[in-house]
Formats: structure tokens, C-alpha cells, sequence
């Protein structure tokens, strides 16, 4: 079950039958193993505001449905052309055979999500744009059907468990690639999880950082894979992926 918007975006249907399979969880060798450390937080509890309860509505709204949607690739820019630095905000799509929506940030700080990030936040982004969180929230214009959002971490692990190889690593390449170009980097129909960008998500790492999962293009690591950084830094191979819920 899919998705799709006239822009062509396409979204993969992940079920959702209870509450377990939406729990964060650490993985060993691609299998649910133990709980995380109390470090790893969601939603951050210092976070910006209404996130928290942006997170128990996602969770609700998840649950009473059965599941959620999620980017069949990575996000990306309606483009094949591939990006070579931060650029203004653009449009975002989920489709095949673009370019990946990296040099991006996951927002301002830890707990602003709505304000542009320019060269005075972070000397590497010479000019303003929006972050992740920001991106993905209003990515969609139908706010009487589903909510889009960035996608959380909770999710990323009931996505690992519907796919059932969140063991699968993606040999290294010397470059980033359009959404989908890796035919060996699919699984259950959902492409780019592991290695052409870091994933932003919603989740955080201590008081500093929020998390990235998969890999990327220099990292032959599992799809269920944790890294973080810090919310403003940007790197080519930093994009992130959509999901949405159903109110």
C-alpha cells in the first residue's frame, strides 16, 4: 500500500499492530535486542515547543490506524541535478531518480525548528535556509487528512522490523547518487536506507546532538544504524526521510 501525490512522491504503508513494534529499541545483528540508554530521548524533553505533544499525537494517531506512511526513497529535490551546497528551502518530494535533499540541517538549534539558519549560526551555510523538521512538516498541504513529518526514530525501528534486514549494510561509493540509483539498496520496496545520505530524525542524543540512522556514502553500516550530530551542521551526505499519519 502507497501514497502518492501529483508530484509523483511516493510513501510505503509500515503496519503498526501494536505498541511494542513502535518502541525505540537498539538492534543486533539487525534484530531487535535491548533497550536504548536513557540518553537517547523521544521527544527530546527539553525540545521546541509542542513537540512532545506532536509526538504523543503522532503515537495516538499511529496506533488507532495501524500503522503510518513512509518516503519510499529519501527525501529529495525535484531535480537531477545534484546539490553541491545548502541552498534557500525548496520544495520536497519522495521519488525516484532525483536528487537527495542533503547539505541540510536538522534545524536551527535543539529547540527551534522554525527560524531560517543562516552564516551567522554556522559558518558553513553560506546562505538561508530551513532545516529538516521544518521541511517535512509542511511538506504536505492537506492538513485535514494526514500530517506530515520528519521521520522519528520510533518509527525507523517499526520500519526495521517490517522490513525484517535492518542487518543489510550498502558497499561504500565515492559519491552521492539519485534517489533510488542502488538497485541493491532496497527493501520491502523502500530504497536509500543504507548508504547515500544520513537520515535526520526527531529523535535526540544527550542535551547536543539528534540522530541520524542508516549510513552514508563513506559508511558501509546498517540500515538500523544510530549516529547523531549537531542539529545545525550540514554535510553532502546529510538528507533526511518523510513520513506521515493519518488524524
Amino acid at each position: 500500500m502507497h501514497l502518492e501525490q501529483a508530484c509523483g512522491s511516493q510513501f510505503v504503508w509500515i503496519p503498526v499492530p501494536d505498541e511494542a513494534t513502535l518502541t525505540r529499541t537498539s538492534f543486533s545483528n539487525g534484530q531487535p535486542s535491548h533497550g536504548l540508554g536513557t540518553s537517547w530521548t523521544e521527544p527530546y524533553p527539553s525540545g521546541y515547543t509542542g513537540e512532545d505533544t506532536e509526538y504523543n499525537t503522532m503515537k495516538t494517531q499511529v496506533l488507532k490506524y495501524g500503522g503510518f506512511f513512509i518516503g519510499r526513497f529519501e527525501a529529495g529535490v525535484n531535480s537531477t541535478t545534484l546539490r553541491t551546497a545548502t541552498t534557500a528551502a525548496q520544495p520536497v518530494v519522495s521519488k525516484r531518480g532525483v536528487a537527495p535533499y542533503n547539505y541540510v540541517p536538522w534545524g536551527k538549534d535543539m529547540n527551534d525548528v522554525n527560524s531560517d539558519i543562516t552564516s551567522a549560526d554556522n559558518e558553513d551555510i553560506k546562505t538561508a535556509t530551513k532545516g529538516a523538521v521544518y521541511l517535512a512538516k509542511n511538506m504536505y498541504t492537506h492538513p485535514n487528512s494526514v500530517t506530515s513529518t520528519l521521520c522519528y526514530s520510533s518509527q525507523w525501528d517499526a520500519m526495521c522490523r517490517y522490513i525484517g534486514d535492518g542487518n543489510r549494510t550498502t558497499p561504500t561509493k565515492s559519491s552521492v547518487e539519485l534517489t533510488g540509483n542502488v538497485t541493491t539498496d532496497i527493501s520491502k520496496n523502500i530504497y536509500d536506507l543504507a548508504g547515500n545520505c544520513w537520515e535526520w530524525t526527531m529523535e535526540a542524543s544527550g542535551n547536543f546532538h539528534r540522530v541520524k540512522r542508516g549510513a552514508d556514502l563513506s559508511n558501509a553500516l546498517p540500515v538500523s544504524y544510530r549516529s547523531s550530530s549537531l542539529p545545525m551542521m550540514v554535510y553532502r551526505s546529510y538528507s533526511f526521510r518523510l513520513s506521515f499519519y493519518v488524524k
